[in-house]
């Protein structure tokens, strides 16, 4: 039954995600960093499309361009003919490599450390620039996006208005997660991915079983 108060269901939620992860998460390259270029081309790349279409090109790209300085000097064509795959080519590249020359210019070649100057770089949104402070820098930062607005919803019946909804921003950051946000973070996106499909979810196999609201409506 779903007796917790909302405070410790948070904290079930969060350490069961994280317990899960640890066994179960997957494994992509960028996620084996904490350099935070690297992280931050990921995090640009994995825009608008699938973690495994930018884990077959991410090593070769990230390769290519192992310095901004080098990405920033590159053809665009060929920036974007690396990246083809993913779609929308001409506009990442054009994103990526403005990034770049702002890194040089703006920060010595550093990727700042901060979300106000992160979000003044070309491309770089309030998702990517927290996935940043979260993933490369180990600064626990509220992260939204499409995955986390649906196990939400899933989990706690809450409804926002999409992965800008400032609502949603707060809650996450309600969590507390400490120095367990990357484990928290990429355990949400794996569940969506893996377990809590939108279409014929595998709530047998979900380590929320037990307290999602969405489940537990279900099998009423």
């Amino acid at each position: 039954m779903r007796s917790f108060s909302t405070e410790a269901l948070r904290r079930t939620v969060r350490n069961s995600i994280v317990k899960w992860f640890n066994t179960n998460g997957r494994n992509f390259p960028w996620r084996s960093t904490t350099d935070p270029y690297h992280v931050l081309i990921a995090e640009m790349l994995l825009r608008r499309t699938t973690a495994t279409a930018v884990s077959r090109i991410y090593l070769n790209f990230m390769t290519r361009f192992e310095q901004p300085e080098w990405l920033a000097k590159t053809n665009i064509n060929t920036i974007a003919s690396m990246i083809c795959s993913l779609g929308l080519q001409n506009v990442r590249a054009r994103h990526l490599q403005k990034a770049a020359l702002s890194i040089i210019e703006e920060y010595d070649g550093s990727i700042p450390q901060a979300f106000d100057k992160l979000t003044t770089l070309p491309g770089v949104g309030k998702y990517v620039a927290s996935a940043v402070l979260n993933f490369a820098y180990h600064i626990p930062m509220p992260l939204v996006d499409g995955n986390t607005i649906h196990l939400m919803f899933r989990v706690f019946g809450l409804t926002f208005n999409g992965p800008n909804d400032p609502r949603a921003w707060d809650f996450m950051e309600s969590f507390d997660l400490g120095n367990q946000n990357r484990a928290f973070y990429w355990g949400v996106i794996d569940l969506v991915a893996m377990i809590c499909l939108r279409k014929s979810p595998r709530c047998t196999d979900c380590p929320l079983q037990e307290v999602c609201m969405w489940n537990l409506e279900s099998a009423v």
